[in-house]
């Protein structure tokens, strides 16, 4: 009898450690909400030439840790700088042009001071003549060769007057505001800019990564050929269940454990929760209008930024890590 007494109550007991094991967890997990779904993120910038061209020389290897303005790679300058010396001489030979057109306006307007001098000469002869054949003192060819004189003298400064404008349209305007003038500026700066952008430089601190360049290899404008992890602001990219993410909110405070780190404890603090899904901006979402459709539990993603530093355990984009919220300050 007492024996049975006995494991009654040790059943009693285990039943009762049980329970209050298993409200202990869901207390934990209520106000703990964990995740060993999500990775270690950071700034990543793919490093693009703004020149097409070919690799001539390589400042850095892969893996490398540069600074900002650190020199990269080169790409060829010579097909530049014949491009600069071009637009130089197109320049001088657009002011030479510029030159003759302001000739031109000087001539035009020379000459057509010089035909509405004769036409107004030849106004005042034409007006004595028929005044002369009024009078029957000349010939009435007189007069008519006067009216002739005086149509021809209004032709030539009316050809000499379209002269000048078409000379000034060609002359555009003076100096910088020149049309010629200022295209050829630009077609100068433009080959400097592209002199310039043959040398290439980090665009910040970082790491050099996926780096496979060669000398000789051909590159093309605007096209990624590696990428640099940024040095400075790391977070982990948590993907909580949509159950989970009643009680999580911006400014919590957070653990992160990384694998590659295990006895090291990251602290961090919620940033923000996206707005989507991951499923919501896949490449292929899924279709759940069909007759299969399966409920599963979506995901989001929580970004924690890391505030903690340790010299000696640098984090990693990509590494897989663990992470708990705080979220008793939820009421």
């Amino acid at each position: 009898m007492k024996k049975k007494s006995t494991q009654v109550i040790l059943l009693i007991a285990l039943i009762i450690i049980l329970l209050v094991g298993l409200g202990l967890y869901w207390h934990h997990q209520k106000y703990y909400p964990s995740t060993d779904d999500a990775y270690v993120q950071a700034d990543i910038v793919n490093v693009a030439p703004r020149i097409t061209g070919e690799i001539s020389k390589i400042y850095v290897t892969d893996h490398q840790r540069v600074v900002k303005g650190q020199a990269l790679f080169d790409i060829d300058p010579k097909p530049f700088t014949v491009s600069l010396d071009k637009a130089l001489a197109n320049l001088d030979e657009t002011a030479q042009q510029v030159q003759a057109a302001r000739s031109a306006v000087v001539t035009a307007k020379s000459l057509l001071t010089e035909r509405k001098a004769e036409f107004m000469n030849t106004v005042k002869s034409t007006k004595r003549t028929l005044i002369l054949v009024k009078q029957k003192l000349d010939a009435v060819a007189a007069g008519d060769q006067a009216k002739s004189d005086l149509l021809v003298a209004r032709a030539a400064t009316a050809a000499a007057s379209s002269q000048l404008d078409e000379a000034r349209q060609k002359l555009g305007h003076l100096g910088g505001a020149n049309a010629s003038i200022r295209a050829a500026k630009a077609s100068i700066e433009q080959a400097r800019l592209n002199l310039q952008y043959a040398h290439v430089v980090a665009p910040s601190d970082g790491y050099v990564s996926n780096f496979t360049l060669r000398v000789g290899d051909p590159v093309n404008a605007y096209q990624d050929i590696f990428a640099l992890v940024e040095k400075g602001e790391t977070w982990a990219s948590a993907n909580f269940k949509e159950t989970e993410l009643e009680r999580i909110h911006d400014g919590q405070p957070a653990t992160i454990r990384v694998d590659m780190y295990p006895h090291i404890l990251f602290k961090g603090v919620v940033a923000g929760i996206s707005a989507g899904s991951g499923t919501s901006f896949a490449l292929l979402p899924p279709e759940n209008a069909t007759g299969n459709w399966v409920k599963v539990i979506q995901r989001f993603p929580v970004r924690i930024d890391i505030t903690t530093r340790f010299k000696n355990y640098p984090l990693r984009v990509g590494a897989s890590c663990e992470v708990t919220i705080d979220t008793r300050d939820k009421q």
